[in-house]
């Protein structure tokens, strides 16, 4: 069996924040609706810019037009990953078809385990008639 991918391989969250991060940040305001949180008359809540909720050490802004080019490394670690996954053993499996075969699989062990009491105490009886005719 093939050894498994390395978690990094699935890990394609945080290149796609520093991709969005890297947007335009006027694009990035967040204003949430304050109508039915705030009592009425409550000014002292000031709406979350980018310029609070982004780190200050953006890299070079992006402009929405290359946002598709600078996705490209995304989108290829993301087919890498689809890849990777496709070559792992059994992922055509279904949940119920894997689910069928661990029932057996403990059945089975269930029985193994009774042979072995089984034969653990005719080994016990055998040893006792041993001492006893030697």
């Amino acid at each position: 069996q093939p050894p498994l991918p390395s978690a990094q391989t699935f890990d394609i969250l945080p290149p796609l924040h520093a991709l969005l991060s890297r947007l335009e940040p006027s694009l990035n305001v967040y204003t949430p609706d304050t109508s039915t949180a705030l009592p009425p008359g409550n000014s002292t809540h000031a709406p979350v810019t980018s310029a609070s909720a982004l780190p200050t050490s953006t890299p070079q802004q992006l402009e929405y037009k290359d946002a598709a080019v600078a996705a490209q490394f995304l989108k290829s670690r993301i087919r890498k990953a689809l890849a990777e996954l496709g070559g792992l053993a059994d992922m055509q499996r279904g949940v119920e078809e894997q689910e069928e075969e661990i029932k057996g699989l403990e059945g089975k062990i269930e029985r193994q385990k009774e042979v072995l009491d089984k034969l653990a105490k005719l080994a016990g009886e055998g040893q006792g008639e041993v001492k006893m005719g030697g």
